[in-house]
């Protein structure tokens, strides 16, 4: 998500992104102003690589894959142990670049004491956590298609925050996508299902409205405070506030963490989920701007059902396939820009 200012309300809300922190790229922030070789290393600095559009396409690549790793290890690692490890990892890998180097950036980290641990409840602690519970009992692709309704939750909390009304566009994609939304956790059905409706779908839902505030809260970004330091600084403070939550429910034995089946999506979801994608996204959202990169974002829908299906052999369902064309449908509509004449 962008920490910028909130839109008016007689103008489309942007499309929200999904990256791992804000960016202000291509608004005048000094700070934020990125290159694919910073925190990544010359083995990726690549002509290739250099293309912005192909940035923003493999960072929304390595998300949806954390959704993959994260379905593949739900009998090995528990969630919190998972979630503690990607975190820990994936602060070492981006502590080098991280690292404020002027005490003015100091002096923001500890005013903004707060927005750091409300970002590292919210989004790391708190998300990342529910998400792997969620893949626990539901498969990647239903869980990545309920998420795809955060820029419409988003969109729904800004307005409140503005106690704004949206407009009847506005309004009517957002009911459009909380309709898909509906058919995504019912799979459809006009009845209860038996046994009630997927405890992995509903933790899901709920995650996203989580995630929606932490993109609410990423708004308040100071411009002193670099988007990679901001990241890196709520990722300790969730360390932290998750340390006793692992110390006490933890059941991921060593042994378990040592298994080569174990460990390469470990180390997948914490250097290129992590580390290496948010570097990509934010090179991508310097290159072609937040409103133009905030599109991308919509691949990971598209992404995540084709690797589930490929990788797991999780096959989505009708009810999903429809649930999540009416979710994107309904951003498309409430987002959507007439072009000026």
């Amino acid at each position: 998500m962008h920490s910028s200012t909130l839109p008016a309300v007689d103008r489309p809300v942007r499309s929200i992104p999904l990256p791992l922190t804000p960016s202000r790229e291509g608004r005048g922030d000094p700070d934020a102003r990125t290159t694919l070789g910073d925190g990544i290393g010359p083995t990726l600095r690549t002509q290739a690589l250099r293309a912005p559009a192909l940035a923003l396409a493999l960072a929304t690549l390595f998300w949806s894959g954390n959704f993959i790793a994260g379905r593949a290890l739900r009998g090995a690692v528990d969630p919190f142990t998972l979630n503690f490890l990607r975190w820990a990892i994936a602060l070492a890998c981006l502590a080098p670049f991280a690292w404020p180097r002027d005490a003015a950036v100091w002096r923001a980290l500890l005013r903004e004491w707060r927005l750091v641990a409300a970002l590292g409840l919210t989004g790391i602690a708190c998300f990342h956590t529910m998400s792997y519970y969620a893949l626990q009992q539901t498969t990647a692709a239903s869980a990545l298609l309920v998420l795809s309704l955060a820029p419409v939750a988003t969109m729904i909390g800004a307005m409140a925050i503005e106690r704004a009304c949206p407009s009847p566009r506005q309004a009517g994609g957002m009911a459009l996508s909380l309709f898909g939304a509906a058919v995504l956790v019912t799979r459809g059905s006009l009845h209860l299902p038996v046994g009630g409706f997927n405890a992995g779908d509903l933790i899901m839902l709920v995650g996203t409205v989580v995630w929606a505030s932490y993109s609410l809260l990423l708004r308040k970004r100071p411009a002193a405070i670099p988007p990679i330091t901001l990241l890196a600084a709520s990722a300790a403070a969730a360390l932290l506030m998750m340390a006793p939550f692992v110390w006490l429910t933890g059941t991921t034995r060593l042994a378990t963490l040592a298994r080569a089946e174990v460990l390469l999506p470990l180390l997948y979801v914490a250097v290129f989920a992590s580390a290496i994608g948010f570097r990509l996204w934010s090179y991508g959202v310097a290159s072609l701007g937040p409103a133009r990169a905030g599109q991308f974002v919509h691949l990971m829908p598209v992404f995540g059902p084709v690797l589930s299906f490929l990788l797991l052999g999780e096959a989505p369902v009708a009810a999903q396939v429809a649930g999540g064309a009416l979710v994107l449908a309904g951003i498309a509509l409430a987002e959507w820009r007439r072009n000026p004449g």
